[in-house]
C-alpha cells in the first residue's frame, strides 16, 4: 500500500531531534517529495545532511519562537504535512526556566497552528507526551497547552485541515532520557542518580514511534490522539541491569560503579498516566495502537477499529519489560553511540 507521506511535502519542526530526525529518515525512505527540517541547531543539521545525503532533504535554521523565522518555510515551500516536534523536553530544565518552556512549547506551536492555517496545509501532527495527562510539572503542563492548541485548531480552520497530536512514554536511547543520562555517568564515572526506585515509566523505541506517527498520518481526522500500546520499565530493574550487566560487559565492577538515591525531584510523578478519566469514554484501539476521538462518531470511519475498555492506562498498571529486553535496548544504544544518534 501507498505510504500516506509519499509524494509530499513534509516539514519537520525539531527535526534534528532523536524523533525529528528518524521521521525524516523514514520518510524519506517511503517516497516524500520534500522533507524540510527546521530547528536551531546548525551542527546536527550539517552532520544530518552528511548523513542522509539526499537531495530531498532541506534544512533551515530557525526558531519556532520566532514567527517570522517560521513564517520563511511556509512561504518558499507548499507544505502538505507538518510533524511539530520542537519542544523544550526536559523536565528538570523546564522547571528552571517555566517561562522559556511556555514561549517554546505554548507559544512556539501557536505559531505553528497560525502558519498552517493561514497557508492551508492539509495535515499537522503535535507530539506529545505522557506527562500532559494530569500535568504536574512545567513540561507537562506546557505540552497539554500544546496538545489543546493544536485539537483546538480543528474548530477554528476555515478549510479541509486535519490537526491531531501522538502521545508517547519514555523514548528509549533518545537524547537526554534515562539511559543515555545513566550510561554517561558510567562512563565519566559520576554517580547515577536514581530518584526512587519504585519509579515506573511507559517505554517505546524511536522506530516504534514512528512507526506510530506514520500510522497516525494515514487514518487522522482532526482532534484525535494516537497513542501506541506500551509496556513500562521499572527504574530498579534498569539500575539492576547496568550493575550487573552492563558494567561488567565495560570492564567495570559492580562496586566501582557509584549510586546516589535522590527521591524525586519537583514536578516528577512515580508513574505516568496516558490516559485521563474523561479520555476514556472516547477511546478505541485498533492494532498495536489506541485512538481518542474528539466525539464517538469518528470511530465509524475506520475499519478494523473497536470501543476500547480501558478505566487507566498508568505505567504501574501494564506489563514490565525484562531485564534482558532493557540489556538489549542499552546495548542498541552502546553500539549506535554517535554524535547524530544521541
Amino acid at each position: 500500500m501507498k505510504s500516506a507521506v509519499a509524494g509530499k511535502k513534509i516539514l519537520i519542526t525539531g527535526g534534528t531531534g532523536s524523533i525529528g530526525s528518524e521521521i525524516a529518515k523514514q520518510t524519506l525512505i517511503d517516497g516524500a517529495e520534500k522533507v524540510i527540517i527546521f530547528s536551531r541547531d546548525d551542527i546536527k543539521q550539517f552532520i544530518m545532511r552528511d548523513k542522509l545525503a539526499d537531495n530531498r532533504l532541506h534544512t533551515i535554521v530557525g526558531d519556532i519562537r520566532n514567527l517570522s523565522s517560521i513564517e520563511r518555510v511556509f512561504n518558499k515551500y507548499d507544505i502538505d504535512i507538518i510533524y511539530h516536534a520542537a519542544a523544550m523536553k526536559h523536565v528538570v530544565m523546564c522547571e528552571e526556566f517555566p517561562i522559556e518552556a511556555a514561549r517554546t512549547n505554548i507559544l512556539g506551536t501557536q505559531n505553528i497552528i497560525d502558519l498552517a492555517m493561514k497557508y492551508g496545509t492539509p495535515k499537522m501532527i503535535t507530539m506529545s507526551t505522557d506527562k500532559a495527562v494530569y500535568p504536574v510539572n512545567v513540561m507537562g503542563a506546557t505540552k497539554f497547552i500544546a496538545e489543546r492548541i493544536t485539537l483546538n485548531a480543528n474548530y477554528i480552520s476555515k478549510q479541509n485541515q486535519k490537526f491531531s497530536c501522538v502521545r508517547f512514554g519514555n523514548v528509549a536511547n533518545s537524547r537526554g532520557s534515562v539511559i543515555p543520562i545513566y550510561i554517561d555517568n558510567l562512563f565519566y564515572k559520576k554517580p547515577i542518580q536514581i530518584t526512587n526506585p519504585e519509579v515506573t515509566r511507559f517505554i517505546m523505541e524511536i522506530p516504534d514511534a514512528v512507526k506510530l506517527i506514520i500510522k497516525a498520518t494515514e487514518n487522522l481526522h482532526g482532534g484525535d490522539i494516537y497513542i501506541l500500546k506500551m509496556r513500562a520499565f521499572k527504574l530498579s530493574d534498569l539500575l539492576d541491569v547496568i550493575l550487573k550487566r552492563i558494567g561488567p560487559r565495560l570492564k567495570m565492577k559492580k562496586e566501582d560503579i557509584l549510586v546516589k538515591e535522590t527521591g524525586l525531584v519537583p514536578g516528577e510523578k512515580l508513574h505516568e498516566d496516558l490516559l485521563s478519566d474523561s479520555e476514556c469514554t472516547r477511546l478505541y484501539e485498533c492494532d498495536n495502537m489506541y485512538v481518542i476521538y474528539n466525539d464517538n462518531d469518528n470511530h465509524s470511519k475506520d475499519q478494523n477499529i473497536k470501543k476500547g475498555n480501558l478505566s487507566r492506562y498508568s505505567s504501574d498498571d501494564v506489563d514490565l519489560i525484562s531485564k534482558k529486553q532493557i540489556e538489549e535496548i542499552i546495548l542498541k544504544y552502546l553500539d549506535g553511540c554517535l554524535f547524530f544518534n544521541h
